[in-house]
């Protein structure tokens, strides 16, 4: 299915937004209703972070939130994949079995999860979520392998780990899957090897990015702006476990990070797979960062969308997931996504990706 990298960057004609009485009206029905005029400002585009910003200070996060969800689900190519995705989601939630339990395993795709973790929750393991991760592989029909990186690294040398373990381990059929931090440290990597190495990525088929932090966090540095706010900052992240100059290293200020990924011309699929929460699904922990960006837009509690996905690239909308990618909300949709790439890579070829 053919990409059109430039079709999220065709800003030039702004959609003509509805006008809405009744602002604060929140009835689900109503919202619902409401959002179907926002939809139909975007046709052929998801709406670009300045638009998003711009509607949810006009029309509430609520609103917004049920609007992008549905313009993920209309504008093509994301609609196609989606549609599969949810095709499966279906089926599992039936109890149907799409294993592929019968094509031999040396054929199998092989799900590669990287070691990282949510960084602002506290007391977490590094790595806690890979096994986990790994039986949601096995129940789509994967094999399934793990990189180990560091807690205690930079995102660089993370990176290094990742390249080095990539190279002594290769496979014809990899799928990458990251978390958080890992999303940061697979993107510098990518962008190093598209410059210098591409020949590395061979074997790949897909990356789906978890609530990565591809363009870094909003959330670690909202209201943190005078000193003895960086302070707190720096003793609780200490008492957390991480070095103190980590929540830097995954700021939206990293200039590194910032910058618009430069992926152009990755010879796999990419999926952001991306956390829909409401206010009452945050954890206590991620409240007041995600009430603190609510205005910019959806956001998970650590990130807006835009920070949050890969272009080009699909994008899966996670319902009531926050940045912590809790695994009820998240094991069936990330089966769905593995599931359904591996079905049509073995059974149906004019629909692989």
């Amino acid at each position: 299915m053919e990409m059109n990298p430039d079709r999220e960057k065709d800003f030039d004609k702004a959609p003509e937004l509805p006008t809405f009485h009744e602002a604060g009206d929140r009835n689900v029905v109503n919202l619902a209703h409401k959002s179907a005029m926002i939809v139909e400002a975007f046709p052929d585009r998801i709406p670009n972070a300045r638009e998003l910003e711009d509607m949810t200070r006009a029309f509430g996060i609520d609103l917004v939130t049920i609007a992008l969800t549905k313009i993920l689900a209309s504008v093509s190519p994301n609609k196609y994949f989606l549609d599969r995705v949810d095709r499966v989601y279906r089926d599992l939630r039936l109890g149907n079995d799409i294993s592929g339990k019968f094509i031999p395993k040396e054929e199998r795709a092989e799900l590669c999860i990287i070691e990282s973790v949510d960084p602002l929750t506290p007391g977490v393991k590094w790595g806690s979520h890979v096994e986990l991760w790994r039986s949601w592989g096995r129940r789509a029909g994967l094999t399934t392998d793990v990189i180990q990186t560091e807690r205690k690294n930079s995102l660089r040398a993370n990176a290094e780990i990742i390249r080095r373990e990539l190279a002594l381990q290769p496979h014809d059929r990899r799928i990458i899957a990251t978390v958080g931090q890992g999303g940061a440290e697979f993107r510098l990597l990518l962008e190093q090897l598209l410059k210098t190495a591409p020949h590395e990525l061979a074997g790949i088929q897909m990356w789906v990015n978890v609530a990565g932090l591809i363009r870094g966090g909003s959330g670690i540095h909202v209201r943190r702006s005078n000193f003895l706010d960086r302070k707190m900052l720096e003793v609780s992240t200490r008492l957390r476990g991480w070095p103190a100059s980590m929540p830097h290293q995954l700021s939206h200020l990293n200039p590194r990070l910032r910058m618009e990924p430069e992926l152009q011309g990755l010879p796999f699929v990419c999926v952001s797979m991306v956390g829909f929460p409401s206010v009452a699904d945050v954890p206590a922990g991620l409240k007041g960062s995600y009430l603190g960006m609510a205005s910019r837009g959806p956001n998970d509690g650590l990130a807006t969308v835009h920070e949050s996905i890969l272009r080009p690239g699909y994008i899966v909308p996670v319902p009531g997931m926050s940045h912590r990618a809790e695994p009820e909300k998240l094991g069936p949709w990330f089966q769905a996504v593995l599931s359904a790439f591996a079905f049509d890579r073995e059974n149906s070829p004019t629909l692989a990706l």
